[in-house]
């Protein structure tokens, strides 16, 4: 498939041959990369997608494309000639993309940074500031769609396409093929002070018919890197550094329409409207550094997070979608093995405290106040990348009234939050090596005693590097890291019953709670080493978390008390044989204990991925775990047996350059205990020859679930499992998800998008059972084993169990777990951007909700109720307008 329909396939650019260059400016690994020189042009560009100005003529065309997908080397299908021409203020690219058969150019059309829709297109991707880690891409499709996205660490893997600078392109189609014409002001970039630039570029054609991808600069793909073996680009001479001041004022009207709302609710009779504005600020401080705020933001137009059915200990994982954190965002990151460290959905959480049941009426807020934020992000000269964030969250308070709708005390439920966290990185070895450091902070005003259960303060960070050497081959990467957090008792406290944590387990003797802690302190490390060129590749790993790390404050992390280690290799073959266009396979296996000594895992995987002639894809993978112990399943109880089981899982694509293309996958997964799941996932997209394309994501998951945890209560007499009775039930569970998008691309600059996800899920407890025996899988079942017994209330639809029958243990009262949801979420979103950088935005979100305790997985008469269940319709209109000084 061309590799640049994705955007880390999609990075690369242009060269001529007959440019003397500096040696200095070659390679490390001695090559000469090729070079092309820009044209100061005095006459009055005009953007058209017609090369038709003087100066175009008079530039020397940058030629030379060779084929990069498949990863050969040879000539393209077709030729291309690209010119650059530059003024005071911008960058202009002419493109002149010959194709002998005209009737085979891909006039499709989507929404911008549409990169995985297959299509022509062309990219020029920009290293401005010649560090040979970080490039600015810019891409046009012949329909005139762009897209854009910045990479960073010299890969392909580190690609943000959430960047989106304000320029412009126009396009054109003739008898020799089409024409690409780009304007890209200086100020949309970051480059060096210095008078005449050498930057690096790369340019890069994605032919549609033929499934190929050319670059100008190209080498093998057996060699690691990506930046650093761009060309270079020649005689830019910019008199002056750019103003680069831009203001994104927007106000936004939104109405709320609940059915089935009491009419007395003093705080939403079915009705609701808000009136707001604010503004983004972009300043350029420097050539190297962007200032970026926000003053009152608003995310109205932001999809909506998906429905999950979530019956782990540990919370929903969400990504980012609001502009303002995700753009730019790479140079935040920091962390590895499920930590990351900076977790930007923690600024404007919902409030972590609840006042539901303190009054007959509560309006919870849904979301924490953003009063403002600011990041300043850049690159200095001598190599240093620094990003720097702060935000302020307001206190919030629920609003409570009486039956009678009496305004009652308000309840706080959020203290006042401050939110800053620091990156820098500093290349060295000219790109060849990286090292850096964070660091997190998080205050909170807890002089409320309701928010005594909140940390006050929450502090991490820490150092990582790569180092890549021998040309590159080889590389070292590690990260150092620790996290501290302090606050009242009663919060150390919670943390260290969390589910991240669980220091109260009794069968271990290296943690241990303590009620009087006001602080808690934990390190973070990771050590890989890697062969990344040539045919055979491999990496070796090992790290731990120790038992007392937690960053969940701004981060986000799952687990701490962990020692892994692992390693893996592949075999590739990227040259087309016979049968394949590209083929790999590789191997990997893994092992984790906690600090007690406690071996939790053991697996091993294999997988091969390969690409027929015909642009059919596979994907299968296979992995055996063997017999371990967790030390999570029974949520703070004794550990328990994990049985060795095996996955597998097949995944099929079909040539995506077609109308219709098909995406199915199944997986399965058995263990000895006799737990299994089937997941089936049928994808289709249609695609029209124009602006239409609708993906349907159906996805069917069946799980019997050998013992899944239910509930838990002390009991002293339960003397076998250290005083905690632990119930678990035999899970029969089905999930049914039915997610299609719609998008519609009426031009470049007006689309309409749609998303819908019909969900219907059940989970039948069928049988119910107590943990008999730590470290191993043995229990106890209820009205089956011994003298145990089981009733149920109908009425209070709870369940009464005893497993001792006369002896001396209490029953256990507890809720009927059984289960049965259905839900739907729906979003329609009319993106016009009527000016450069200038947007309006009509919104529309929908949503339905009903659950029962019923299990039984009835899937059309769930969809057919669904229709009848309650709504909430929330309608929004923004409008932003683009200032630039």
């Amino acid at each position: 498939m061309i590799v640049g329909m994705t955007l880390a396939l999609a990075v690369q650019v242009v060269s001529v041959q007959d440019v003397q260059v500096d040696s200095s400016l070659n390679h490390t690994n001695g090559r000469v990369p090729p070079a092309v020189v820009a044209v100061r042009t005095r006459d009055d560009m005009r953007v058209d997608g017609v090369l038709d100005e003087p100066v175009w003529s008079a530039a020397t065309p940058a030629r030379g494309f060779r084929r990069d997908e498949p990863s050969d080397g040879k000539p393209p299908a077709e030729s291309t000639t690209v010119y650059l021409v530059f003024d005071d203020n911008a960058l202009y690219v002419g493109a002149r993309l010959f194709t002998a058969d005209t009737a085979k150019i891909s006039r499709r059309l989507d929404r911008r940074d549409s990169f995985a829709t297959l299509n022509d297109r062309f990219f020029v991707i920009l290293d401005a500031f010649h560090d040979h880690r970080t490039s600015f891409a810019f891409g046009v499709t012949p329909a005139g769609e762009r897209s854009d996205a910045t990479t960073s660490n010299d890969t392909r893997m580190g690609v943000d396409p959430t960047w989106n600078p304000v320029w412009e392109a126009e396009t054109a189609i003739d008898s020799a093929g089409w024409i690409a014409e780009m304007r890209i002001p200086f100020s949309q970039i970051r480059f060096s002070t210095s008078g005449e630039q050498v930057w690096g570029i790369q340019l890069r054609r994605d032919i549609f018919h033929a499934n190929e991808a050319a670059d100008w600069a190209w080498t093998p793909a057996t060699e690691p890197g990506w930046v650093s073996k761009f060309g270079h680009l020649m005689g830019l001479d910019i008199g002056r550094q750019p103003m680069r001041l831009e203001v994104l004022p927007y106000t936004v009207t939104q109405g709320q329409f609940t059915e089935d709302s009491d009419p007395a609710n003093p705080f939403d009779d079915g009705s609701r409207y808000r009136i707001s504005g604010g503004a983004d600020i972009k300043y350029g401080i420097s050539s190297d550094f962007t200032l970026d705020a926000t003053i009152n933001p608003d995310f109205g137009q932001v999809d909506a997070d998906p429905a999950v059915v979530n019956l782990t200990a540990f919370e929903t994982l969400y990504p980012e979608l609001r502009p303002f954190f995700v753009e730019g965002s790479n140079i935040f990151n920091f962390g590895i093995g499920g930590h990351d460290f900076f977790y930007s959905r923690r600024i404007g959480r919902a409030p972590q405290k609840s006042a539901v049941g303190a009054a007959a009426y509560v309006d919870m807020p849904r979301a924490t106040t953003i009063l403002g934020a600011a990041k300043v992000s850049g690159k200095t000269q001598n190599g240093w990348s620094i990003g720097v964030l702060e935000a302020l969250t307001n206190e919030e308070k629920a609003r409570t009234a009486s039956s009678t709708g009496a305004g009652l005390d308000a309840v706080s439920v959020e203290p006042l939050t401050n939110y800053g966290v620091v990156r820098a990185r500093k290349d060295m070895r000219e790109g060849a090596g990286q090292v850096g450091f964070a660091l997190t902070t998080v205050h909170r005003d807890i002089s409320d005693p309701i928010f005594e259960s909140l940390s006050r303060s929450a502090y991490s960070g820490g150092i990582d590097f790569t180092q890549r050497f021998n040309d590159n081959a080889y590389s070292i990467d590690g990260i150092f890291s620790f996290a501290h957090i302090e606050g009242e008792p009663a919060a150390m406290l919670a943390v260290q019953r969390s589910s991240g944590h669980y220091f109260q387990r009794p069968d271990q003797d290296h943690l241990a709670l303590d009620s009087s802690a006001t602080s808690m302190s934990g390190t973070l490390g990771m050590l890989s080493f890697a062969e990344t060129e040539g045919i055979w590749t491999f990496n070796a790993y090992a790290g731990y978390s120790s038992p007392g790390i937690e960053i969940n404050d701004i981060g986000y992390q799952r687990t701490a008390d962990r020692r892994v280690a692992g390693g893996g290799m592949s075999r590739r073959w990227l040259r087309p044989s016979r049968t394949f266009r590209s083929f790999r396979i590789g191997t990997s296996g893994s092992s984790s204990w906690n600090h007690g000594g406690v071996n939790l895992s053991r697996t091993l995987r294999a997988n091969l991925n390969a690409e027929f002639h015909n642009h059919w894809r596979v994907s299968v993978s296979g992995g055996y775990a063997l017999r371990g112990l967790s030390d999570r399943e029974t949520r703070g109880g004794p550990l328990i047996e994990e049985p060795e089981g095996w996955n597998a899982s097949l995944s099929i694509h079909t040539d995506t350059r077609r109308p219709l293309s098909l995406h199915p996958g199944i997986s399965v997964v058995k263990n000895v205990a006799g737990g299994w799941l089937i997941g089936v996932r049928p994808g289709i997209t249609v695609r029209s020859s124009g602006a239409l394309r609708i993906r349907f994501q159906p996805a069917f998951t069946r799980l019997f679930a050998s013992a899944q945890y239910v509930t838990q209560a002390v009991d002293p007499h339960a003397t076998a499992t250290f005083g905690g009775r632990y119930v678990f039930g035999t899970l029969d569970q089905s999930n049914l998800d039915l997610t299609t998008r719609v998008d519609v691309a009426l031009t470049p600059d007006l689309t309409l998008q749609l998303y819908a996800q019909p969900l219907v899920a059940s989970g039948d407890y069928v049988h119910l059972m107590e943990f008999a025996t730590p470290r191993t899988y043995e229990f106890i079942e209820y009205g089956q084993d011994g003298n145990s017994s089981l009733s149920y209330d109908s009425d209070a639809n709870t369940y009464t169990a005893d497993s001792d029958g006369a002896g001396p243990g209490e029953p256990l009262t507890f809720r009927n777990p059984d289960f049965s949801i259905r839900s739907l979420r729906t979003n329609m979103v009319l993106r016009w951007e009527y000016l450069p950088g200038s947007t309006l935005f009509l919104a529309w979100s929908h949503s339905r909700f009903a659950h029962s305790s019923d299990p039984s997985f009835r899937v059309f008469d769930e969809l057919k109720d669904l229709l009848s269940d309650d709504q909430q319709n929330v309608l929004m209109v923004k409008m932003t307008y683009w200032l630039s000084f």
